[in-house]
């Protein structure tokens, strides 16, 4: 059984990497940039994400328009991004080394994803082992989604949301979050006087 688990995972990544091949040469820049290896990186990422959303509440489509024109605009990039990668490097700029950083992104690609589908199949088996608990977790974060979505503006709930989303590779990579929890577990406790 254990045997089956990391021979799956390769074959994960193989079909990952088959899936990325001609983003490759894009992605080596892009893991520098979510890992933040220079210090102005985050600021970049929120200050392109701040103009994306800037752009959009400008523009103030409807739902259905907005949907359309970042489907357009993802598969422009699709499109555009192995073309401009394959055009401005050649297959002799691909060393050993390119491949390796490419084959650990795909691989961390992979159990990111299998870690993920993981944390939401052992939620949704909480409904067979213990259905209360399933049904306060469950209807608790709906409820708390439902506040938020009436009480603040969607787009800005997105334009937070891909900012968490973006920064939480360097967060990680950093210790960013640990630290955070480090310090608040051992900040000294004050007591009430009654």
């Amino acid at each position: 059984m254990t045997d089956k688990i990391p021979q799956e995972q390769e074959q994960q990544v193989k079909k990952v990497k088959r899936l990325l091949e001609g983003w490759r040469m894009a992605l080596l820049p892009l893991k520098s940039v979510m890992l933040w290896e220079q210090q102005w990186y985050p600021c970049a990422i929120v200050g392109s994400v701040s103009i994306l959303y800037l752009i959009i509440w400008i523009l103030d489509l409807n739902t259905l328009a907005t949907f359309a024109i970042f489907g357009l605009f993802l598969n422009f990039i699709d499109f555009i991004v192995p073309f401009i990668c394959n055009s401005l490097y050649g297959p002799s700029s691909w060393t050993g080394q390119n491949e390796k950083m490419f084959e650990e992104i795909c691989r961390n690609i992979v159990i990111n994803y299998n870690q993920s589908l993981y944390q939401i199949r052992s939620f949704y088996s909480l409904r067979e082992t213990s259905p209360c608990m399933y049904y306060i977790i469950s209807i608790s974060m709906l409820c708390t989604m439902a506040w938020l979505a009436s009480s603040i503006n969607n787009v800005f709930l997105l334009y937070i949301l891909s900012i968490i989303v973006l920064l939480w590779p360097g967060i990680q990579h950093r210790g960013i979050f640990k630290s955070l929890l480090y310090m608040l577990n051992v900040s000294p406790k004050t007591i009430k006087a009654e």
